[in-house]
Parts: C-alpha cells; structure tokens; sequence
C-alpha cells in the first residue's frame, strides 16, 4: 500500500511466489482499478487523477508511481540502486543494470527467501560489487545499509507454530552490517531492559550504544576487523539464537495465558542479554585489535 498525497491511496496485492524490494520512492506502477481482487485504491482516484492533470487514464487504468511519484537524479543515485540490489541479491540470475530505472515492482526469487536471506539483503552495502561504500564505492550510490542506520527490523508470522506464538520481531540496533537480529516474540507485555533506556548520548547499558560502539570501531579499519573479528562473533551468535527459538517455541506450545506471555518475555529478555553480552566482549576485542592497527609503533630496540 502506498499514499500518494491527501487522502490518495492504492495497494496491490503481492504475488505469492515473488517479492518486493521498495526503497523512499512511489512503487506501484499501472492500477488495474476494475481488478478489485488484485488492485484497490482510495474512492474517486481516477477522478482526481483526471482533474490534475497528473497521469492519463485509460481503460480505467492508471499509472500510481507516473501520477504522484517521482524519477529524477536523487532517485537515480538514493532509491532505485538499493531496488537493484535487493533484485541482485534474491534473483542472481537476473542481470539488471544499476542505472535502470523500469526495475520491475516484483520479482520472483531464485531460491525460497527466509530469515536469514532477508537479513543479507538488509545489511547489504554493494556487497561483493565495485560500487560497495565499503571499497572503492564507484557511482557513490545510496546502499541498502548505512553506517547511521539506527535499527533493522524483520516482521515474521510463522505459519508453522501456534498463532499466539507465531508473531517474531528480528530487531538489529546500530548498522546491521556489524550488528546481530535477536528474535523477540511480540505475545509479550514488557521488552528487555536493554531495549527501554538510551538517549543521544552514549552509554555502557543500553542496546543501541552497544551494537553502535561495534560500528565506530570497526570502521576505520572495517574490511580487516569485520572479517576477523565481527563475522565470526555473528555467525556464532546467530546460531545460538536460532537454537534458543527453537527451544523455546517447543516450551512454548505447552503454555497458555499470562504463564504464557511472561514466559515468552523472560525469553526475549535472555536473547538479549545474550546478545548484548556478547558484544560487549567483542567491542573489547576491538579496541585492542583496533590499537594495534597503527602504522606508528614503538621499536622495541630502540
């Protein structure tokens, strides 16, 4: 669903089999508005359309992203270069151009997306390409992900567990790119303290100044502490977390009520601490790998 401006609305039904990848810019080309099973749009649409000259109506179709977006030179280099890489990434076999500007609205994947693969495409900077913005980021294009990325979040409704237990958030603090996205289930009354306290200014306790200070200390050394120090401790750590869920969602399953949700809540506030503990120690293996990164040393016989 996308507003288009005041009280203008349309949404389009995704297909089953394909996926979207939309960046800051009005997606939804041609509305079929007399398919009322795939299309839907706000009263009067076509109408007001007409009156403002913004796009030609015919057949009782009309182009959405023609009549209240935009494609100029900021989407050229901001928006369509992330929906290109989304593309790049879940449908290899497809080879686009960055400069395209007709990149399709859906897409049909080249293997089934899960978790995991939706966490790659949300971390991504040009990962593996020359216009990564962590090498010679050729073009200066926008990536998916940014150093000042404040959270990434997933929202999963799993069909294979019990509705009160189905509902996971996958939340990622600071840059996904050197963060992790611990599941929280979202049955629950409270969240992890961690996640309750933080202002503007840093702090030693609360999850986003953890995962942030993983990002301000990698990054003037980025490709050689990302891959010594940073990759590990998540592939680890994402194990360990897909392990909990697992667990838990069997414990789960025999509860119900309020026994339930305060269970579910101790559960996210343990994938917390655990996560946040193990940062913690990495951003002190950091500090240390970092301070040896210096090309002005001491010369011990000297």
């Amino acid at each position: 669903m996308e507003i288009g401006s005041g009280h203008t609305w349309a949404a389009v039904r995704v297909p089953n089999d394909k996926y979207a990848v939309i960046a800051n810019q009005t997606s939804i080309g041609t509305l079929k508005l007399n398919d009322h099973a795939n299309y839907l749009a706000s009263p009067g649409l076509a109408k007001f359309v007409k009156r403002h000259h913004l796009a030609q109506v015919t057949q009782n179709r009309v182009n959405y992203a023609q009549a209240f977006g935009t494609n100029n030179k900021l989407d050229a280099t901001y928006n369509w270069p992330r929906v290109w890489d989304g593309q790049r990434l879940l449908t290899p076999s497809k080879k686009q151009s960055i400069k395209q500007h007709d990149l399709a609205l859906f897409m049909k994947p080249d293997q089934k997306i899960s978790v995991a693969t939706v966490q790659r495409v949300l971390a991504s900077h040009f990962n593996g390409t020359k216009y990564d913005s962590n090498g010679k980021w050729v073009g200066g294009y926008r990536p998916i992900n940014v150093p000042t990325d404040v959270e990434s979040h997933i929202l999963q409704i799993r069909n294979d567990v019990p509705a009160e237990i189905a509902g996971v958030q996958w939340l990622a603090m600071a840059s996904p790119a050197t963060s992790v996205y611990v599941p929280f289930y979202t049955n629950v009354n409270t969240t992890p303290y961690q996640y309750q306290s933080g202002t503007d200014q840093p702090d030693q306790s609360s999850a986003y100044w953890t995962y942030k200070l993983t990002r301000v200390l990698t990054d003037p050394y980025r490709n050689k502490l990302i891959n010594k120090d940073v990759r590990p401790a998540q592939k680890k750590l994402n194990h360990q977390l897909q392990v909990n869920l697992k667990q838990s969602d069997q414990t789960a399953q025999q509860l119900t009520g309020s026994t339930l949700s305060n269970y579910l809540a101790q559960q996210n506030q343990q994938n917390a601490d655990l996560a946040q503990n193990t940062f913690e120690k990495l951003n002190q293996k950091l500090i240390v790998d970092s301070s040896r990164q210096t090309k002005i040393v001491h010369h011990q016989d000297l």
